[in-house]
């Protein structure tokens, strides 16, 4: 009974948040909707393998959650400690521009929280959601 009300708890707030949220890059709308429709994020969530490839979600460890990689626009006050919370694996820092791996289960969250302003998605994962886009028009256009 406990683990259900956790899980509960835990589910809903992560609902509110991705429908309450600050406006984002397309990418990262795109890739918020995408959660959304697979069920984004009660603990353990995985992604599909298709979001995998279109997103380059990726994991830094076996067996860890699977994280998307970007660029986090955060207030100048803010310390990479400041998102421990979330899971966020802070690279490079330029003023208030940093490179980052957050997992997905706690991108909606991220975004909603004080001195976070935006989140772009990394090239590399716009590259791969065009190749993927690019891919389902061909296939789609070749069954008919």
């Amino acid at each position: 009974m406990r683990l259900r009300l956790a899980i509960a708890f835990i589910a809903i707030p992560c609902a509110t948040l991705l429908a309450e949220r600050r406006p984002q890059p397309p990418d990262t709308e795109r890739l918020l909707q995408d959660l959304r429709r697979e069920g984004c994020c009660p603990p353990g969530f995985a992604p599909s393998p298709e979001l995998v490839q279109r997103y380059g979600l990726h994991q830094l460890l076996p067996d860890s959650s699977y994280c998307a990689s970007g660029f986090l626009s955060v207030e100048k006050n803010m310390q990479p400690s400041d998102f421990r919370k979330f899971g966020v694996a802070v690279g490079t820092q330029v003023d208030s521009l940093w490179t980052v791996h957050v997992p997905v289960q706690h991108l909606p969250a991220l975004l909603n929280a004080k001195g976070v302003k935006a989140f772009e998605m990394g090239k590399k994962a716009r590259a791969r959601r065009k190749i993927a886009e690019i891919k389902n028009l061909a296939s789609s256009s070749n069954t008919e």
